[in-house]
């Protein structure tokens, strides 16, 4: 690299010193003129134009040579008569000449040196300033590229929140700004948005009627109180009813005044919704918890009086006494029909799934439920061939069928149509229906009732599934029907669709999980009285409501069994160490004390691992209380329990170990016409 510069230093140095040649050229001239006989005009002229010549193009140096080299010929010219006579004169003339040509060519040549550094300086700042503006020129480019990633990761980050901004003309009261998605939350594009707003109020005309004045007060109180957040609810042509969460903030001039006001709001649409449908889900918990406390203590009510008129009816001979007798247990038999329509409703339901055909279902049903429809509604059915089977409880089915069917004759007061459907579906995709139910992959039979009434109103839509809502007058309806419809397809495992339009009609989808193993249907058990392989066996009775452990060693003793009765858990479990012999444990589920029934069990079979239990529960949920579930092998008999039912289980319960002991559960009061205790 030194080399380099060293060789262009002194191939510049040496193109400087050619500048000497026009000098000497001339000089040669005016010197060859002597022997031509031709005299030049002006040769003094002619030289120090070329000494000035080299001293201006090449520099102090050749100025310097030429200016010595053009003098020296002059002196010489003057000594020895070298050179044309014309160009010398007198002594001082020459040595001025000679002075003159140093001079100027010095002079020049300095000067040409001078503007030669001054031009390489100003070459080289030139660079640096060129060096300079392209580092700042490359730096602001990187500025720019980073301003440019920051706000495509805002537009991104914006844009994945929902978040829509807008400016306000405080002065004109219009609409100066708004983002896609600010307007895309009312249906509209900007630049319709800003239209509209100019045409009508710019701050209520996108908002709902009920709501706009929530907006005016936030911009009354924007100029005194700054920052606003406020909720609106807005009305979009297609999706309907929104809620927009905004926050709006004051823009002043120099003089202190608002002029503008800019802000930004999200739809808050679907929070709203899961909110609301937490809440509902929250009322439920909270009335299925309470219906489930009632139900335990009604269904201890409905024992110790049904067991009673049990009792009374056996030891009755008077004709028109027993059948006093029987209007009672059959009245009794109505209250634990309630009790199990509120658990229904709760999804505490005491439920016997079996392998069903839902068209046999209905046709059953419609066999004797078609006359709770009036002649002026016309049933259709359409009903799917080889439908596939689900497993559900066939009772509680049948209800939410008449619940359905009664519902659809509501919304028909004049008559119309009702249209029963089945068909088979292969959900492929998940997705999720409108109450909150996930229904995944796989195969279903869908039951759909439709009918011609006047349809659900949007504004009342949400509330059809509330316990207790109703628009039927005092007396007439409780409200519950499509509440308990709802509470057994979810407990059932399924879902429920609606869909309706207003003056067109309404049609509920009911979805449930077809049968896997269609071969392995259970026979259900045809009820028949069982004895006691023994006669007399010694029975552990485990129940805390006095009245109802007395009903139950009262049949049991009856029967030919002996009793012996504690209060709670850890009574029953005492009584079982101090005492011998014992052949079966009849224990309720929820007692007071540290042992509830499934862990009495379990202490005792610490005791005697051989001793068959039954269990006695107000409703379905007790059994699984605080984790004690029962085995599929136990034996679990829901209150009220017919006395047949309570001798049955018992004499299953003390079969010889050798012979196949199913899981039985009792039959619930509804399903038949057996006396309950």
């Amino acid at each position: 690299m030194e080399l380099k510069r060293l060789l262009g230093s002194s191939v510049q140095q040496g193109a400087r010193l050619s500048w000497v040649a026009p000098t000497l050229l001339s000089i040669a001239i005016v010197e060859a003129t002597r022997f031509t006989g031709f005299a030049l005009p002006v040769p003094f002229l002619i030289i120090i134009v070329c000494v000035g010549l080299a001293g201006s193009q090449g520099g102090k140096r050749s100025g310097l040579i030429a200016g010595i080299a053009a003098g020296a010929f002059l002196v010489m010219s003057y000594f020895k008569s070298f050179g044309p006579p014309t160009l010398t004169g007198g002594a001082l003339q020459v040595a001025l000449g000679s002075l003159l040509f140093v001079g100027v060519g010095f002079r020049l040549g300095r000067l040409r040196d001078q503007l030669d550094t001054s031009i390489r300086s100003l070459t080289k700042k030139e660079k640096l300033l060129q060096l300079a503006l392209m580092e700042e020129t490359a730096e602001k480019d990187i500025q720019v590229a980073k301003v440019a990633e920051g706000e495509a990761r805002l537009e991104t980050a914006i844009r994945i929140a929902g978040i829509g901004h807008f400016e306000f003309d405080r002065t004109t009261n219009t609409c100066t700004f708004c983002s896609e998605r600010y307007a895309a939350n009312f249906g509209l594009t900007p630049n319709e948005f800003v239209l509209k707003t100019a045409q009508f109020n710019p701050y209520t005309y996108h908002v709902h009627v009920d709501d706009r004045h929530v907006v005016k007060n936030a911009i009354a109180r924007l100029d005194d109180f700054g920052t606003q957040v406020f909720e609106y609810r807005a009305l979009h042509p297609v999706r309907g009813i929104r809620y927009i969460y905004e926050i709006v903030e004051p823009v002043f001039n120099r003089a202190g005044n608002v002029t503008a006001s800019i802000g930004t709001s999200i739809d808050i649409t679907e929070l709203r919704e899961a909110e609301a449908r937490l809440r509902q889900s929250q009322r439920v918990e909270a009335i299925g918890t309470l219906t489930g406390g009632v139900a335990h203590d009604f269904n201890n009510l409905l024992a110790v009086t049904l067991g009673n008129l049990e009792l009374s009816l056996e030891t009755s001979q008077d004709d028109d006494k027993r059948e006093l007798i029987e209007n009672a247990i059959e009245a009794t038999m109505r209250g634990a029909s309630l009790t199990k329509n509120l658990l229904s409703f709760a999804r505490r339901a005491h439920l016997e799934p079996t392998h069903i055909n839902l068209n046999q279902i209905i046709r059953n049903t419609m066999t004797w439920g078609a006359r709770v429809l009036p002649e002026t509604v016309i049933i259709e059915n359409s009903l799917a061939a080889e439908l596939w089977d689900v497993e559900l409880d066939p009772t509680s089915m049948e209800n939410a069928l008449i619940n359905l069917l009664l519902n659809a004759r509501d919304a028909m007061p004049e008559g119309g149509k009702v249209t029963i459907k089945t068909a088979n579906l292969q959900i492929y995709d998940k997705y999720n229906s409108d109450r909150d139910e996930d229904i995944g992959p796989g195969s279903y039979v869908v039951l759909g009732i439709s009918d011609t009434g006047h349809g659900i109103p949007a504004d009342k839509f949400e509330k059809i599934f509330e316990p207790f809502y109703t628009e039927k007058p005092v007396g007439e309806g409780s409200g519950m029907g499509l509440s308990m419809v709802q509470g057994f397809i979810k407990q059932s495992g399924g879902a429920i669709r609606v869909y309706s339009e207003v003056g067109v009609g309404t049609t509920f989808k009911l979805y449930f999980k077809s049968a896997e193993q269609v071969a392995d249907k259970p026979t259900r058990h045809v009820r028949k009285r069982l004895h006691s392989p023994k006669n007399c066996a010694k029975i552990l009775v485990a129940e805390d409501e006095i009245e109802v452990m007395n009903i139950l060693k009262s049949i049991l003793e009856n029967a030919g069994h002996s009793v012996t009765t504690a209060n709670s858990g850890d009574e029953a479990l005492e009584v079982f160490k101090s005492e011998c012999g014992f052949d079966l444990l009849l224990t309720d589920v929820i007692m007071p004390g540290t042992l509830l029934g499934p862990n009495l069990a379990k202490e005792i079979r610490l005791i005697n691992p051989n001793i068959p239990c039954i269990f006695l529960s107000g409703y379905a949920s007790e059994t699984a209380a605080q984790g004690n579930r029962l085995k599929p092998s136990e034996i679990s008999l829901m209150k009220p329990v017919s006395r047949m039912d309570l001798l049955s289980a018992i004499s299953k319960a003390l079969e010889p170990k050798d012979e196949v002991v199913t899981k039985y559960f009792a039959d619930m009061v509804l399903n038949d016409s057996d006396q309950v205790i």
